[in-house]
């Protein structure tokens, strides 16, 4: 049976004879093909020519998926695991090029297995070098993956990174790091996620431009964000622990919290470029049942107003709540306000008005209780 890559091949050869496919130079042969699994290369290209047959063998893009994933809560996948690791260790050992710059591993295990382990941490091994610019791990196994090589985290060449699920970062000597290319940052879905690593990350990180993170911590705990680079941050505490925030951002454009929480209002600065912040903030007390004192939401309004040159605004329930509960409330005005998001989790007259005073030009309003939505234009 013709794969749809070869038939794209014989079409267009048909037109006039000339097989234009296989005219193409290695190089931009090897760009399309870094775009598809490296499972799909292997197993297709070599049926397309004769020319395509060893393409595979000098990609410099491997991206890894194990193919076991969506059964692992319903039978045990040791046999699974097995035949991925097989294939994964015939693909590196058959490789012509030893030049790895972008290398993608998505695997799970949910056993305690001294194998997986070990096969995980030597593929690992095996890609880092000077010439890495993407890695993305995503690992699922029972005890969490704590075996991250802190080789890694001095790639000088290394433009974007990122972490899911249960791997664990073990970070504390941050003279080690250094990841002067780094762009991109993502730790997403890391349950044993640890600031004080994260902390010594971004450390050494001079010229980020994106940082996204998403965990559920044991603990509170303080994450400090001063980057004169960083454009997009995106936060979200999964469960009701919440963390501390500290933010220094003056090129910030996008802002998401979820379940952030502030020390007090010197915590917030230099956001006066955010255009489009999404908050579910609250001040140093997970729950504002009866405030005597509009100090306890003096950090959720600093940040509002380092926030004043917003464009675009939406305001979780748990951020208004807190906002409603204040006995002098003193709004920032957004003079470049366009469009206004508001969860309430009661309709309240007084709290619109004072806000709509402080948006002259806003163009969309939108207001949720329990009920329904509110649209205004």
């Amino acid at each position: 049976m013709d794969t749809p890559m070869a038939e794209a091949a014989e079409s267009i050869s048909d037109d006039d004879g000339i097989d234009r496919i296989n005219q193409l130079p290695n190089s931009l042969l090897h760009h399309i093909l870094s775009f598809l699994p490296t499972k799909t290369c292997v197993q297709t290209t070599p049926l397309v020519s004769r020319k395509w047959r060893n393409l595979w063998k000098n990609l410099e893009a491997l991206d890894f998926c194990d193919s076991s994933s969506p059964q692992i809560y319903e039978f045990d996948n040791d046999e699974q695991f097995l035949i991925f690791s097989v294939f994964v260790n015939t693909v590196l050992t058959l490789r012509k090029s030893r030049v790895v710059r972008k290398f993608c591993l998505s695997c799970y295990h949910v056993q305690l297995d001294p194998f997986y382990n070990h096969s995980i941490d030597t593929w690992i091994n095996a890609t880092i070098g000077p010439n890495l610019e993407e890695f993305h791990l995503t690992l699922l196994t029972a005890a969490g993956f704590n075996r991250v090589p802190l080789s890694l985290f001095s790639c000088p060449n290394l433009v974007s990174l990122s972490f899911n699920d249960y791997i664990i970062l073990q970070l504390q000597d941050n003279s080690k790091i250094c990841l002067p290319s780094l762009k991109l940052l993502q730790l997403l879905d890391m349950y044993n996620l640890d600031l004080n690593s994260v902390n010594a990350l971004l450390s050494g990180c001079p010229v980020l431009e994106n940082l996204e993170i998403s965990f559920a911590p044991e603990s509170l705990a303080t994450l400090r964000l001063s980057s004169s680079t960083l454009k997009r941050l995106k936060i979200d505490v999964e469960n009701e622990v919440g963390a501390y925030l500290e933010i220094d951002a003056p090129d910030l454009k996008y802002l998401s919290l979820t379940n952030i929480m502030f020390l007090n209002a010197a915590s917030v600065g230099n956001l006066h470029n955010v255009e489009e912040a999404h908050l579910d903030v609250f001040s140093t007390h997970r729950a504002p049942s009866s405030p005597s004192t509009s100090e306890s939401v003096e950090p959720v309004l600093r940040l509002l107003q380092a926030l004043s040159g917003i464009k675009h605004l939406k305001l979780l329930s748990s951020t208004t709540k807190w906002l409603f509960a204040a006995p002098v409330l003193d709004f920032p005005e957004f003079c470049h306000l366009l469009y206004l998001e508001l969860w309430l989790l009661s309709f309240n007259s007084s709290f619109l008005i004072d806000m709509l005073q402080k948006c002259p030009v806003l163009q969309t309003l939108i207001t949720f209780n329990d009920k329904c939505a509110l649209r205004l234009h």
